[in-house]
């Protein structure tokens, strides 16, 4: 029974893999249709889990009763396979259809999540119902009867896990960019489709099961603890606020973590691949238990107290974290696998305990319903369902209300409170069913010890508003904890004003003059930058001097749509802003950006700026891009193909699109892929030098030069 457990479990290894390769590739392709906002990413993720906890809540009762559970993951396997390899064409026509409906620009935030939910649900429903099944479906083929703490079932949930550590892995830094989305999914697919012929062939040799509600064997009922029937309330609940908390945990993550890390596109990937590591030893940790021992309330109780001290001791380290971070940022010119190894230090000493403790917990909680192989496929299902549940919830609450409320540490506060409460229930059930109260001194002492972090200031504008991770941080004259401290002190009274909003983190910086900052990195100043957020836009105006039509992405400082609202011919400027607290820093800047927000020509819109491209029925004389670095996450799509062709339809007659392209922190080749791609869709690229100190891109030419070439490329 070992070997079929551990040849078992390696299938399960393949289809952990696959599924992160299909997630991730699908919310890449869903961003490029419904665009990169919270919104937009909350929807689809919703419908991922939705259908991943439902179809362990349906498939698990199925696999209790199916006599060839083996033969039913194989079956579950194939589907997912087909359903996924079908999925690039089914987001096409959810394109197609989202674009017929015209998106938020006519629908509005409410209509367009509706729209959005309903186009992700075409395309993620049955694949996600039946990965939901997959891992019921194994626990029932090979959980023993006497395996009274389930110690297999957290077997096939640590491999199942790690799988999808190394799907991450791959799809972060390797498929998608040299594969491609579609190719990534496909590939999977086809591995996908390997597992179902191996599993096939190993559902043929096991033999059939014995009915799920089979009576118990004599001896059994005895065995079990005046607890259980106490634990049944409870662990959907707890398995629900566990999930709540650890998903609810992943946004605060996100957000800290990224002006630590840089904010790339690599950010995200490099998060989830720790926690599921993390995750996948706690439940390796699970297994190598007692396979006759079955857990109580008391050691949940347990869990939860350890799982809030692991969240709370980085967060009582507070700034020191960020200046480790500080300092091994130079390894980026010892070359690119000493920066990873960098940020996966940093990334592992806040996010690795905790997500070992929460690895531990789920095949805790399923144990916890029941034991051996009686039912385990419902309870399994009903479990994962709760824990799903709660991740949706906690990923909405967070995205949309409590960080932007509570802020990102006041939330990462909230999360260990949440979970120390949770200790404390699940202590005084078990001292109820009759536990001694030493047993729970443990949990307590815990527990205490992480309410005490909880006290500490925690992370600081230093951590959160500082160019760690973009590498514009010089560690060069730190040569002692005074110039540390100084350093750290200096960055606080710099920022004076800060948010945490839907999208980002925002502060003001007030070094010598104002600059905004978004995750970390400032993205604009009020006069530094006036050239560029000010001449970039009057170039334009200047090339077309008939321009009535704007519409600029990115609202920033306010400079640029301010002054274009200035110029006689323009009658409308359209600017719209992903992140609503970067209305405060154009309202702050009124008096270099013209007072920009008062100006009724101006009108803002709070919304992606591709997804408006792709669904607006207006069109445009001028477009001016001018995002922040293309190594970003999600700024990547503002210089992409599909992008400079929304913007070549917008167009009016003679109109023009200009796109700002920093002359610093990028490498030749990104410049190079730059002009191509704009080249492949817009009839003629023309460079312009705006700062005497900024490099060029190409030979500066007059207006009227400018204006015969544009005549002769549209000839």
């Amino acid at each position: 029974m070992r070997s079929a457990v551990g040849r078992v479990a390696l299938l399960l290894f393949g289809s952990g893999f696959c599924a992160l390769v299909y997630q991730t590739a699908w919310l890449r392709m869903f961003r490029l249709v419904f665009g990169a906002s919270t919104a937009a990413s909350a929807a689809v993720l919703a419908i991922f889990m939705a259908g991943l906890g439902f179809g362990g809540l349906m498939l698990g009762r199925r696999a209790d009763r199916h006599p060839s559970p083996l033969g039913f993951y194989a079956a579950l396997e194939a589907g997912i396979a087909l359903t996924a390899g079908l999925s690039p064409w089914l987001v096409a026509l959810a394109r197609w259809l989202y674009v017929a409906v015209g998106g938020s620009a006519r629908l509005g935030l409410g209509g367009s999540t509706v729209a959005r939910l309903v186009l992700s649900t075409l395309v993620l429903a049955v694949p996600t119902f039946l990965m939901g099944g997959t891992l019921p479906a194994v626990a029932r083929a090979v959980e023993r009867a006497g395996d009274s703490g389930r110690r297999v079932v957290g077997l096939l949930y640590a491999v199942n896990t790690l799988g999808a550590v190394l799907g991450t892995l791959l799809t972060t830094f390797f498929s998608l960019e040299v594969l491609g989305v579609r190719k990534s999914i496909w590939i999977a697919a086809l591995l996908n489709l390997l597992v179902v012929l191996v599993a096939r062939g190993m559902a043929r040799e096991m033999p059939k099961a014995e009915p799920a509600e089979a009576p118990e064997a004599p001896g059994l009922e005895e065995e079990r603890t005046i607890e259980e029937p106490r634990a049944g309330w409870l662990v959907p609940v707890a398995a629900a606020l566990v999930g709540f908390s650890f998903l609810l945990m992943e946004l605060v993550w996100y957000r800290m973590l990224g002006p630590l890390l840089g904010g790339s596109s690599y950010t995200f990937g490099l998060i989830l691949a720790v926690a599921l590591l993390g995750i996948g030893a706690g439940g390796l940790l699970y297994a190598a238990g007692e396979g006759g021992q079955r857990p109580t309330l008391l050691s949940f109780a347990g869990t939860c107290a350890l799982e809030a001290l692991f969240l709370a001791l980085p967060f009582a380290l507070g700034d020191r974290l960020a200046v480790l971070a500080a300092l091994l940022r130079p390894l980026a010119g010892v070359g690119f696998l000493a920066l990873i190894g960098a940020w996966t230090t940093v990334t592992a000493l806040v996010v690795l305990p905790a997500a070992v403790v929460a690895g531990y917990q789920f095949p805790l909680l399923i144990a916890l319903l029941g034991s051996g192989s009686r039912r385990v496929g419902r309870e399994v299902g009903a479990t994962y369902a709760a824990n799903t549940l709660g991740g949706i919830a906690g990923s909405i609450a967070g995205g949309f209300g409590l960080i932007p409320l509570l802020t990102a540490p006041g939330v990462w506060r909230l999360v260990v409170l949440l979970l120390l409460a949770l200790a404390s229930v699940a202590i005084v059930s078990g001292m109820r069913a009759g536990a001694p109260r030493r047993a729970a001194l443990g949990a307590v002492a815990v527990g205490a010890l992480g309410l005490l972090c909880c006290l500490a200031t925690g992370p600081t504008a230093f951590w959160r508003h500082s160019p760690i991770g973009a590498g514009r941080l010089s560690t060069a004259g730190w040569n002692g904890p005074n110039d540390i401290r100084n350093a750290v002190e200096s960055a606080r009274q710099r920022v004076v004003w800060e948010a945490d909003g839907v999208e980002s983190s925002v502060a003001l910086d007030l070094s010598q003059e104002y600059s905004f900052v978004v995750n970390g990195k400032s993205d604009g100043s009020a006069l530094a930058d006036a050239p560029t957020q000010v001449v970039s836009g009057l170039v334009g105006a200047l090339l077309h001097p008939g321009a009535k039509r704007v519409l600029v992405i990115g609202l920033g400082t306010g400079s640029t749509a301010g002054w274009l609202a200035q110029v006689p011919s323009v009658e409308r400027v359209d600017v719209v802003e992903l992140e609503p607290a970067i209305v405060h820093v154009a309202r702050t800047l009124s008096t270099i950006n013209r007072d920009v927000l008062k100006n009724p020509k101006v009108h803002l819109m709070i919304g992606d700026g591709r997804e408006l491209l792709l669904t607006t029925p207006e069109t445009y004389d001028l477009v001016f891009s001018e995002p922040s670095n293309p190594y970003r996450a999600g700024v990547a799509s503002l210089f992409s193909a599909d992008f400079y062709a929304a913007v070549r339809r917008k167009l009016r007659p003679g109109g023009i699109f200009l796109q700002w392209l920093q002359g610093y922190e990028l490498d030749a080749q990104v410049v190079r892929t730059a002009y191509a791609t704009l080249a492949s869709q817009l009839p003629a690229v023309e460079s312009w030098r705006i700062q005497r100190d900024t490099p060029g891109y190409g030979p500066r030419r007059t207006a009227n030069e400018l204006r015969e070439d544009l005549a002769a490329a549209k000839r």
